[in-house]
């Protein structure tokens, strides 16, 4: 099942945890990279600086197979814990977005990024519109470190 909803990304970040995980200090891998986990809090980057941004959530009982050309950037992460998945917004305090009973033990999560524009200040137009979507896809897997399915050359840092 899909969960689609949104999330309000703010200084181009949101969030997913396991649990009641708290946000850990961060270093420039984690901007480098786009997206970045201590095992249990995930820091998802955005090109998009703020405002609301379309999010879905798939939890799979296998690997998916490999992303559709429309992806411009890809990365997976592993996740640690035997607690639901929540997807927050910048503000971590509000409560999740939309939480995902996903299966006890290691998983792994795919982050797809899409609608991305090279050249946007803050990455939106004047008019502060932007097309940039994200597809999260969630499955049970060994952990396995960080991997860069495929990279977009447009981020401004």
């Amino acid at each position: 099942m899909t969960w689609r909803g949104v999330v309000e990304p703010d200084y181009f970040q949101f969030y997913a945890r396991r649990g009641d995980a708290a946000m850990p200090d961060v270093s420039l891998e984690t901007y480098e990279r786009r997206l970045w986990t201590d095992g249990r809090f995930v820091v998802v980057s955005t090109f998009r600086k703020y405002g609301t941004t379309p999010v879905s959530v798939d939890v799979v009982a296998e690997e998916p197979p490999g992303p559709g050309e429309e992806w411009q950037h890809i990365a997976e992460v592993s996740l640690e814990g035997s607690e639901p998945l929540e997807v927050l917004s910048w503000e971590v305090d509000e409560g999740p977005r939309s939480l995902h009973e996903v299966p006890a033990g290691p998983l792994r999560l795919r982050v797809h990024w899409g609608g991305l524009v090279a050249g946007l200040p803050e990455g939106m137009t004047s008019q502060g519109r932007s097309e940039e979507h994200l597809a999260l896809v969630v499955w049970p897997a060994p952990t396995a470190p960080f991997v860069a399915l495929r990279e977009w050359d447009g981020w401004p840092w």
